[in-house]
């Protein structure tokens, strides 16, 4: 069974990073997700650019399907979201309040808050495609501006982590990711 959900509508370099670290995923195509064939997971992760309709078609399946993911999170599985990649953005199908500002470019992050979910990103300077004007949670990364960029909440007995940082999240950061989480149906 895997262990790592990737929503999407088409292959991505994410796979490629799955498989170097031999990480066992499944893609999961928008217009699957509530069906009784996908397995149980213990990561989702949705990438950067998914309300965007010049990247994907993903976002009407993540509206229609909010009430599934949300139950995933909250039955211990770890959902790990990226930025829009819109102007501006809420996320409203997440049990949380969280909303986005686009602007890409390179950054200078620290830690406002310990938690592991920082291992996301093993460089302090990566780029980022904006930062979040409201949140509901913890925040644990800032850009040198004080903009949230790593948010995470707990929901029931799983994890939101929404990033705005723009590069692959670090074998070490899937691992605990997955050790953390339960699997769970979505």
């Amino acid at each position: 069974m895997p262990d790592i959900g990737l929503i999407w509508d088409t292959k991505l370099l994410f796979e490629k990073l799955f498989v170097e670290h031999g990480f066992d995923y499944q893609p999961i195509h928008p217009t699957s997700i509530g069906s009784p064939f996908i397995p149980k997971f213990k990561l989702v992760i949705i990438p950067t650019g998914f309300a965007n309709p010049q990247y994907s078609n993903v976002l009407p399946s993540l509206i229609r399907n909010s009430t599934r993911i949300g139950s995933f999170i909250e039955a211990g599985g770890t959902l790990l979201v990226f930025g829009a990649l819109m102007d501006s953005y809420t996320y409203d199908w997440l049990p949380l309040d969280l909303a986005y500002i686009q602007r890409y470019g390179p950054v200078e992050l620290s830690q406002k808050s310990r938690s592991e979910a920082s291992l996301l990103i093993a460089d302090s300077k990566p780029e980022c495609d904006g930062y979040f004007s409201s949140y509901d949670g913890d925040c644990i990364m800032v850009t040198g501006s004080d903009e949230p960029v790593l948010v995470t909440k707990e929901y029931g007995e799983g994890l939101i982590i929404a990033t705005t940082i723009h590069e692959f999240p670090t074998p070490e950061f899937i691992r605990w990711a997955l050790d953390g989480s339960k699997p769970a149906s979505l």
